[in-house]
């Protein structure tokens, strides 16, 4: 079977920033479908293949088109900047004719100048849900900028993952909550699959815990709920002070959210292998209890590979194939996390252990994404010949 040639505008560690979707780029890469050949827009765009319109014309002579489209990104530009609009820029380029069979677009919004290549792109959750959780903007200023990205998004026929497809193009999401709110906006329900993240095998990534650890990997404590899980954690060490917890952060964090106690070890500004080779495997039970979230985080995914379970938070976003016993889902508060971690210490932490296991590898495995994925290629690519 030919290999499918697919230009992958995805995040890339080293060159945007770290985190979740960084990861989903580099489990891509690391174990693409069978069939295909991924590309990265770095680089592409380094080798000709992808051109980016719409820079500085002077600079940069190409078509009059460009000077067009340069002056709609000024536009543009002085919208986000004045928080009319989220940050994240809608991208213009040129794809060489023949480079590739199809784009797939993670987070990033695009419009193909030229000839255009069916889109499959993918997405954690609505914008206006996480601005609101990060940024603390109010329910009606993500409102009204969600309208003004729904109009220019129109405007310009752009290709936007967690709001609108181009043509034929396919949506895909993490969970059915996702789905529901895009196809309440229009979107066509046969173009909008769930699929999900998932975790390539780590070598050596094993449990070597003392069944008396729990644990917060945070870098972003505040938002991740770290703050909550070790409250929790204080409680449940005042009733069994045979109890640790393990907190990895940032120094920042270290210094600003976690204050000294009994049983409370500290690592700060871990690289991910000393994460997953120093910290992880002495955890028995990750408290992830986080305030914004979607899909299956990368921390948990990890977790259970390792066969360590979870406590988090049961917020709508979080993958709906995160399920008991290998995971808790329960409200990120104080009281919820205590009785989590009692529910998996009465029940038996070896078994929610072994379970915990066990899900990621029936329901996380790249194997799995492959599958959902192929299918979102087939149905883009349906009468191209």
């Amino acid at each position: 079977m030919p290999r499918r040639r697919i230009l992958l505008f995805s995040p890339l560690a080293g060159h945007d920033p770290l985190g979740g979707d960084t990861s989903y780029t580099e489990a891509l890469l690391d174990a693409p479908p069978p069939d295909v050949e991924y590309s990265t827009y770095k680089d592409a765009i380094a080798d000709g293949r992808v051109r980016v319109r719409g820079r500085k014309p002077w600079r940069n002579p190409t078509e009059g088109l460009d000077a067009t489209l340069f002056s709609i990104r000024l536009f543009e530009l002085g919208l986000r900047r004045s928080r009319v609009m989220f940050r994240e820029p809608n991208w213009f380029i040129s794809v060489e004719p023949g480079a590739f069979d199809l784009v797939h677009q993670h987070l990033f919004s695009v419009r193909q100048i030229g000839g255009r290549l069916p889109v499959v792109s993918g997405a954690g959750y609505p914008l206006p849900l996480l601005y609101e959780a990060r940024e603390g903007w109010s329910p009606r200023h993500a409102s009204l900028a969600l309208t003004a990205e729904s109009l220019m998004a129109r405007a310009l026929d752009v290709h936007v993952p967690w709001l609108r497809a181009t043509g034929d193009g396919v949506l895909t999401v993490y969970g059915e909550n996702f789905r529901s709110w895009l196809i309440d906006r229009g979107a066509d329900p046969r173009r909008v699959l769930i699929s999900g993240t998932a975790l390539p095998e780590i070598h050596g990534l094993r449990s070597r815990s003392d069944g008396r650890t729990l644990g917060i990997i945070a870098r972003d404590f505040v938002r991740k709920g770290g703050d909550i899980a070790l409250e929790a954690f204080r409680h449940l060490h005042h009733d069994d002070p045979t109890l640790r917890l393990l907190v990895v952060t940032t120094g920042q964090n270290a210094r600003d959210h976690v204050a000294p106690g009994p049983g409370i070890e500290v690592m700060v500004d871990l690289d991910r292998e000393a994460v997953l080779g120093a910290a992880l495997p002495r955890i028995d039970i990750l408290l992830a209890p986080t305030r914004s979230d979607c899909g299956a985080p990368y921390g948990i995914l990890e977790a259970l590979q390792a066969g360590t379970c979870v406590v988090t938070s049961d917020i709508p976003w979080l993958d709906n194939r995160l399920r008991p016993p290998g995971v808790r889902k329960v409200e990120a508060t104080t009281d919820a996390v205590v009785g989590a971690v009692r529910s998996i210490m009465r029940d038996g932490l070896p078994a929610s252990q072994a379970a915990a296991r066990d899900l990621w590898e029936s329901t996380f495995t790249m194997d799995a994404l492959h599958r959902a994925l192929t299918r979102a290629y087939d149905l883009a690519l349906e009468g191209v010949q």
